[in-house]
């Protein structure tokens, strides 16, 4: 064999052992890129169940507070439990500017010894949109309330020979009966 035959099967083993290289060297950059995403689907897929886990342990804290707010051991409210809800109900009015008519708390008889109630009439001068964040401000304290009535009335219903303006006719009378409960821990 003569030197240039040498040369051109070495030429040919190099460039064998090149393409042999880059193919298994693609290949293995292909298997890791696999495995890459593999691992970064499973870390998306777990970070959504924490995230998932995160919000509901935050929404199961809320209805804790709830619970241990309306847990009790005696029978009936307290004239300062009693004072603080209305407070509460005053300052919510307030803060969206509704005039507050009437609040009359009433303690009602409990059912039997396992929970307490305390019934609240409100009567409100306001209009929808005022309403709809009391309410909604409402939902959120950490007391376990039931809205028992809800009644509407134009406020120019109630004033008829008075001149009715624009702002008055879009003002509501609402009368709100909601009541709190407690749950009466048992010895």
């Amino acid at each position: 064999m003569n030197i240039k035959h040498k040369y051109l099967i070495l030429a040919c083993v190099m460039i064998l052992v090149t393409l042999c290289f880059f193919y298994f060297t693609g290949s293995m950059i292909s298997n890791k890129i696999k495995e890459i995403n593999r691992v970064d689907n499973k870390i998306r897929v777990e970070q959504e169940k924490l995230n998932s886990a995160k919000v509901l342990n935050e929404q199961l804290q809320e209805v804790s507070k709830v619970i241990v707010n309306s847990i009790t051991k005696d029978r009936s409210y307290s004239s300062e439990e009693t004072n603080a809800f209305i407070k509460k109900l005053a300052d919510l009015a307030d803060r969206y500017k509704i005039a507050v008519n009437t609040l009359v708390p009433k303690e009602i008889d409990s059912y039997g010894s396992k929970y307490i109630e305390h019934l609240y009439t409100m009567e409100l001068d306001c209009t929808f949109i005022q309403m709809g964040q009391f309410l909604s401000d409402l939902e959120s304290f950490d007391n376990i309330i039931k809205i028992k009535t809800l009644d509407v009335r134009p406020l120019s219903q109630d004033k008829k020979n008075v001149a009715v303006d624009l702002e008055q006719e879009t003002r509501y009378k609402v009368t709100l009966e909601l009541s709190t409960f407690k749950i009466v821990k048992e010895a």
